[in-house]
C-alpha cells in the first residue's frame, strides 16, 4: 500500500526519501525478516517447496532458519536467494517486483505485525490479546482486558498515557465507601420508599458504567497513534520505517480533520503524549494508507502494520493473496504465475464489488484512483459485474468512462438509452437497502430476493454473484444426495455462472476461487455419481475435474478456516476407481 498504485494517477511527487534512502531503510527492514522467512536462502530447508504446507506450518517451520542472517544484511549477502526486490518508479513509487519466475502457492513472504492496535470501529476487545471483552476494564486506564492476567507490560505501557483520559471506574475502596454511605441513606428511608430509590441508585450506577465503556469505544481511534509513539521510542529502525512509509495528507479533506478533532487534539491536548502534530498526523495517515485488517484466530479482528508489506502495488487482478495466522503473523502467497521482472500486486479492496464501489472504496480509504485492466474495461473483462439491465432492450448497461464517476451510463447492444451515473450508483444503493439484513444461511429468503432481482440487474450482476456465492456458501456441509435432480441442476447452474465470473476476475489459488471451485466440483461429482448408478460412462468428466481438483489440494488445506476437501478428494477417488 506505500507504492501509489495503479498506475498512479494524481500528479503528486514522490515523497521524501522514497528513491536511494527509503529503499535503505526498508532493506535493513526485510534484513530483519530473513529468520522468518527460510524461503528466501539460497539453499531453503526441503519442506519450503511444498505448496501444500499450511501458514502456521510454514510459520512454525521457520524458526529453525539460518540464525543470524539477518544481522548480515542484504547487499552481497551470498546466502540469500530473495523471490522479490525493491523498485522505484514514476508510476508505483516504492514497489516490489519478482526478481525471479514464481510458481503460484509459493508463499512470497512472511511477516509478523510491526504493530497490532484496536480498530475504530471494534466492538470491546481486549486491549492486550483482542479476544473479545466481557465486563472487565484495566482499574487504571479503563480500557477493556479479559482479566488481570492482561495486565502485560504491552498494557501497562499503553495505560500509563489513557490513564489520563480520565475514564477509569471507581477504585474498590471507593465503591466500598459510596456503597457504604448509599446504604446508610437508603436505611433512613422509609421502607416504602427504599425499594424504589434503589432501582433508582442501581440505575443510575449501570448508566454511569455504560456511558465509560461506550467512552472507551470511543477513544479506540487513539489507540494505534499511541502504540505507534511508544514503538518509535524504542527503536529506531521502527521510526525510521514508520516515517519512511507514505501517507496521504490532505488538509481540505474530511479524513484530515476528523483526524485532527479525534486524535491529534486528544494525543496533544488531553494525553499530551506528543506536541508534534505534524508528526501526528503523518502516524495517523501511515495507519490510514498501510493498514491491515487482521482477522485472529479466536474470530476477532484488529488493524495491524506490516512494512514490507505495505511495497505491495494494488490490481483488482492480484497475482498474490495475504493471509493472516491465528496470531496475526501475514502469509503473502502467489495465487498466479509471476514472471521475472513482473510487479507484484495484492488487492485492497473487494473483487467481488463492481467497479463503481471498487474505485470509490480506493478513493476514500487509500486516496487514489485504480487504473488496472478491470477498471479501465467498461464490461469488467466480460463479466458485466456492475450492469444493471437496459430498459429498452434487456441488455446490459455500461459505463461510458469507467475511471470517471461522474460520466453516463450506456447500453453496451447498442441501444440508444442512457442514463446518469447519479441513478446508475442510486439503483445500487436501492438494491443493497433491500438486502440489508438478509440471513446469508437463509436458503430460501436469499433465492426469493435473486428471483426478484433478475427483473433489474443483468444477470452476472455483483449482488446476484454474491447472493449466489451465499447459496454455494451455505451448502458447503450439506449432504448432496439430499437433493432431488432437479434441485442439483439447479444448483449446478448457479455454481457454474458463478466459477465462470471468478475465474475472470480472481486468479486460480485465491480464497475465493477455491472455495467457489470446491462447491462446483461437489456439485458435478454428485451429477456423476448419479449418471453412474444409471449405467452412464463418467470417465472423461472426471477427467475434466483434475484442475480444478488441483487448485483446491493445494490452496484448502493452508488455513483451517477454509472449509476441508478431504471429503470432497475421497468421493472423487471413489469415483475414479470404480470407474476404471
Amino acid at each position: 500500500m506505500d507504492a501509489m498504485t495503479g498506475p498512479r494517477t494524481e500528479n503528486i511527487p514522490a515523497p521524501h526519501g522514497e528513491g536511494g534512502e527509503g529503499v535503505a531503510v526498508f532493506e535493513e527492514y526485510m534484513a530483519h525478516l530473513v529468520p522468518h522467512n527460510p524461503q528466501w536462502l539460497a539453499s531453503p530447508p526441503p519442506w519450503c517447496a511444498d505448496l501444500r504446507l499450511s501458514n502456521e506450518a510454514v510459520v512454525d517451520g521457520a524458526g529453525g532458519a539460518a540464525p543470524g542472517t539477518a544481522t548480515s544484511g542484504l547487499r552481497g549477502c551470498g546466502a540469500l536467494a530473495l523471490p522479490v526486490k525493491i523498485a522505484v518508479s514514476d508510476v508505483f513509487g516504492r514497489h516490489l517486483v519478482a526478481s525471479r519466475n514464481i510458481v503460484p502457492g509459493e508463499v512470497v513472504m512472511v511477516e509478523p505485525p510491526l504493530l497490532l492496535a484496536l480498530r475504530a470501529k471494534s466492538p470491546p476487545y481486549c486491549s492486550t490479546c483482542y479476544k473479545r471483552a466481557r465486563d472487565y476494564t484495566c482499574p487504571k486506564c479503563g480500557f477493556f482486558l479479559c482479566d488481570e492476567n492482561c495486565h502485560t507490560k504491552k498494557h501497562k505501557e499503553e495505560c500509563s498515557i489513557l490513564q489520563r483520559l480520565g475514564l477509569a471506574g471507581p477504585t474498590a475502596e471507593e465503591q466500598q465507601r459510596e456503597e457504604r454511605a448509599l446504604s446508610e441513606r437508603l436505611s433512613a428511608m422509609a421502607p416504602e420508599e427504599r425499594a424504589h430509590a434503589g432501582a433508582l441508585l442501581l440505575r443510575a450506577k449501570t448508566t454511569a458504567t455504560q456511558q465509560r465503556h461506550y467512552e472507551v469505544l470511543r477513544h479506540y481511534m487513539v489507540v494505534p497513534t499511541i502504540q505507534t509513539l511508544i514503538a518509535m521510542s524504542k527503536s529506531e529502525l521502527t521510526r525510521r520505517v514508520i516515517l519512511s512509509l507514505q501517507g496521504h495528507q490532505d488538509e481540505a479533506s474530511q479524513r484530515y480533520r476528523i483526524n485532527q478533532r479525534r486524535i491529534v487534539d486528544v494525543v496533544v491536548g488531553t494525553l499530551q503524549a506528543s506536541t508534534d502534530a505534524a508528526l501526528l498526523h503523518k502516524i495517523c495517515s501511515v495507519w490510514d494508507t498501510n493498514g491491515f485488517e487482521v482477522p485472529l484466530g479466536w474470530g476477532t479482528r484488529v488493524h495491524g502494520l506490516y512494512p514490507f508489506s505495505s511495497l505491495l502495488t494494488h490490481d483488482c487482478r492480484a497475482n498474490t493473496q495475504q493471509w493472516f495466522t491465528a496470531a496475526g503473523t501475514l502469509v503473502l502467497r502467489a495465487v498466479d504465475h509471476i514472471a521475472a521482472g513482473q510487479v507484484v500486486t495484492t488487492c485492497y479492496t473487494d473483487p467481488q464489488w463492481a467497479t463503481m464501489l471498487r474505485q470509490d472504496h480506493l478513493r476514500v480509504s487509500k486516496q487514489f484512483t485504480c487504473t488496472c485492466q478491470r477498471c479501465a474495461d467498461p464490461t469488467e473483462l466480460g463479466t458485466f459485474m456492475g450492469s444493471s439491465k437496459c430498459p429498452g432492450c434487456g441488455g446490459p448497461m455500461v459505463s461510458s468512462a469507467p475511471l470517471d464517476p461522474t460520466a453516463s451510463w450506456v447500453c453496451h447492444n447498442g441501444c440508444p438509452h442512457t442514463e446518469s451515473a447519479k441513478k446508475a450508483a442510486g439503483a445500487g444503493a436501492s438494491v443493497g437497502a433491500r438486502l440489508r439484513g438478509l440471513d446469508p444461511t437463509d436458503e430460501a429468503a436469499i433465492g426469493a430476493a435473486a428471483d426478484h432481482l433478475k427483473d433489474l440487474l443483468y444477470p452476472t450482476h455483483h449482488v446476484l454473484l454474491q447472493l449466489h456465492v451465499s447459496t454455494l456458501r451455505t451448502m458447503a456441509e450439506r449432504d448432496l444426495r439430499e437433493l432431488s435432480d432437479a434441485a442439483l441442476e439447479t444448483l449446478g447452474a448457479i455454481a457454474k455462472e458463478v466459477v465462470g465470473v471468478v475465474r475472470r476476475v480472481e486468479a486460480p489459488l485465491t480464497r475465493l476461487s477455491v472455495r467457489m471451485f470446491r462447491e462446483d466440483v461437489r456439485i458435478r461429482l454428485e451429477g456423476l455419481r448419479r449418471q453412474k448408478l444409471r449405467g452412464c460412462s463418467i470417465e472423461e468428466e472426471l477427467k475434466d475435474l483434475t484442475p480444478m481438483m488441483a487448485d483446491c489440494e493445494v490452496a484448502l488445506g493452508w488455513d483451517v478456516r477454509m472449509p476441508s476437501f478431504e471429503p470432497v478428494l475421497q468421493e472423487y477417488r471413489a469415483l475414479l476407481n470404480t470407474s476404471s
